[in-house]
């Protein structure tokens, strides 16, 4: 993932680049961020009540200017359980996400896509 722009360093807030698309989020990381290729582990802090099956297409993601800290996230359905653990995880790219779907989980496509938009996303980098 690439940093290509800080855009608010108090709330680290920054522009970045990846295989999947092109996006803004939180950089967690414990130092300040700065611009640069890094290693990244993408989280989506809240939960998603509202998301749509893709009939076909790739995983990607993206930003809405027009909506303000909305992404908009395509990914494959990888897993997910029928009980109450409402963690599912999705593929976008190379990159597997862990969000939560409170309900409606038994409509999740089996290895099928699903787009959502999350408010906010963060980023935790990480050394390989």
């Amino acid at each position: 993932m690439e940093v290509l722009q800080v855009l608010d360093p108090s709330r680290g807030t920054v522009s970045f680049r990846c295989e999947s698309g092109a996006a803004s989020g939180r950089w967690m990381g414990e130092s300040s961020a700065k611009m640069g290729q890094f290693d990244v582990e993408i989280e989506v802090p809240e939960e998603i009540t509202e998301w749509t099956e893709v009939p076909s297409g790739v995983t990607s993601l993206s930003e809405n200017l027009d909506v303000e800290t909305a992404v908009f996230i395509t990914g494959e359905v990888v897993r997910f359980d029928d009980g109450d653990d409402s963690v599912v995880e999705i593929r976008v790219g190379s990159d597997i996400l862990l969000i939560e779907i409170p309900n409606r989980r038994s409509e999740l496509p089996s290895e099928g896509l699903i787009s959502f938009r999350a408010p906010e996303i963060q980023l935790y980098p990480y050394d390989l």
